[in-house]
């Protein structure tokens, strides 16, 4: 059909529902995941360039997951800015990355040892591997000084967990966290390896740690963990999905870890037409980043440094970037909010009124993700909506003041506590025809059917298998009460095994 023939017969755009979200007609980049800010930089030829580079593999293009030529040459490229001694792209995101990451290890003897707040992603891979695993004690959180609604793990909880567990084989961590806290994987990297122990760290929201001279926590490359998984969309500009697999030279030399292993698991859970236009984005964001990066991640320190300053001036609102800063991301803005002016969902709701969106809100404190593709400007304009929702938004008194700041403590508490087990993970996540939906309020007691899993963060509350509580109920009920997305419940229901 010639161009003049297409005249006219092109889908009204308008009437489209994707391409017409909200979102797409942003006031403002916001503060959140994917880190290319709105796309603001990205050029008409940027833009045309990556569509044509959408294509399968053939004689004239490469195989991501078999690469010899230009993926090979950006994968390598990759690996040297790192530090790693294999670097592999991922193109259907870091959820696929974990599931390649431990599968990649995983054999007859494997036993994974990880803290209750992974991923759900990582509960979603033991499923799928049906390894035996073992949690690390995290003590309870004290949330007057924790930057976070729960703690990050530390070195002497990892030894501790080790002497508890002497068949472990692998130790799981995620740092940084969801709020910015990071592990000190250095240490934890040395504890491991002397108990001969691997050291896997989901790293999916540090992919800029790398890009720092000074004032970062190191990343897993340079801690000499022996394979991390980084989502490059979250704080790069990169395309949604665009992550990287990176296994440590070490890692390689002493034979921890297999490179055709983990090849040969990309393979088995990634699809068989990974993508190169992900792929692309995520060479044209490490190049970027290597080029510039460093100039911009200490503009954006210096944009936050001067918007704290400003933030001191509004009551009821506190950055918690200085708590525990030696183990945490500068990037990471997270405000605590006086929940008697005004709360963190309301906060949330007014800014996305504004046209300003943001990573997450807990009950009391808002969580934005900064990237290096934000201005000066975009801090301005957070403090004057900031400013004006101090002084127009209700808070919350009496009772329901109580409330939220209970059930904070409570969320952060039974996030870190070990249930009882009834079923293993994989039994009963694979019992689907058995599920039986009933009312909250009748779940004490009974074994739970899916994944309970506020969102976000997408940390399990309750994972497949496990007993509820009567804590767990009561605590599912003040969240959903109190305006948070739960995975797991619908309409005041859950799913129970019999």
């Amino acid at each position: 059909m010639s161009d003049s023939e297409n005249d006219g017969q092109l889908p009204d755009f308008t009437q489209l529902h994707l391409w017409n979200m909200a979102s797409a007609n942003a006031v403002h980049p916001g503060f959140h995941m994917p880190g290319h800010a709105g796309a603001r930089y990205f050029s008409p030829d940027y833009c045309r360039d990556l569509i044509d580079i959408d294509t399968t593999e053939l004689s004239s293009s490469d195989d991501l997951h078999d690469p010899t030529g230009p993926a090979r040459s950006a994968m390598r490229e990759a690996s040297r800015i790192y530090g790693s001694g294999e670097t592999l792209y991922v193109t259907t995101g870091s959820t696929a990355g974990v599931h390649i990451m431990l599968a990649s290890v995983a054999d007859a003897d494997t036993f994974f040892l990880m803290p209750r707040t992974v991923h759900m992603s990582t509960l979603h891979a033991l499923a799928l591997l049906d390894c035996p695993y073992g949690f690390i004690s995290v003590s309870e959180p004290s949330q007057a000084a924790e930057p976070g609604l729960f703690p990050q793990v530390t070195a002497q909880q990892v030894e501790e967990a080790l002497l508890k567990y002497p068949n472990a084989t692998d130790i799981v961590i995620v740092s940084p966290d969801y709020y910015g806290q990071c592990a000190d994987l250095e240490t934890i990297a040395e504890i491991a390896h002397a108990k001969g122990c691997r050291l896997l760290v989901d790293e999916a929201h540090g992919a800029h740690f790398a890009f720092s001279d000074s004032g970062f926590p190191k990343d897993a490359m340079k801690s000499r963990a022996d394979m991390c998984v980084q989502s490059l969309h979250k704080t790069l500009p990169a395309l949604t999905m665009a992550s990287q697999i990176h296994i440590g030279k070490e890692a390689i030399e002493s034979g921890r870890v297999t490179v055709r292993r983990v090849w040969d698991m990309l393979r088995l859970f990634e699809t068989s037409s990974p993508s190169f236009v992900i792929a692309a984005s995520a060479e044209y964001a490490v190049a970027w980043m290597d080029h510039h990066g460093r100039q911009a991640i200490q503009d954006r320190r210096s944009d936050m440094d001067h918007f704290l300053q400003q933030l001191n001036h509004i009551t009821g609102i506190r950055s918690l970037q200085s708590v525990n800063n030696e183990r945490k991301d500068p990037l990471r803005l997270v405000l605590l909010l006086d929940s008697s002016r005004i709360s963190a969902q309301a906060m949330m709701k007014y800014l996305a009124s504004k046209g300003l969106e943001i990573e997450f809100a807990d009950l009391i404190r808002i969580v934005l993700i900064i990237s290096p593709w934000h201005r000066k400007e975009d801090f301005d304009a957070l403090y004057a909506v900031i400013s004006d929702a101090a002084g127009s938004v209700n808070g919350v008194h009496g009772p329901a003041a109580k409330l939220l700041v209970e059930t904070d403590r409570r969320w952060g508490s039974i996030l870190v506590q070990i249930p009882q087990r009834r079923m293993s993970l994989r039994a009963a996540f694979f019992s689907g025809s058995k599920h039986i939906e009933i009312d909250l309020s009748q779940a004490e007691g009974k074994t739970c059917a899916s994944v309970i899993a506020p969102y976000p963060p997408g940390i399990a509350l309750l994972w497949p298998g496990e007993i509820i509580s009567g804590a767990h109920v009561e605590l599912l009920q003040n969240l959903c009460s109190l305006g948070i997305s739960v995975r797991g419940v619908s309409s005041g229901r859950i799913e129970i095994l019999p």
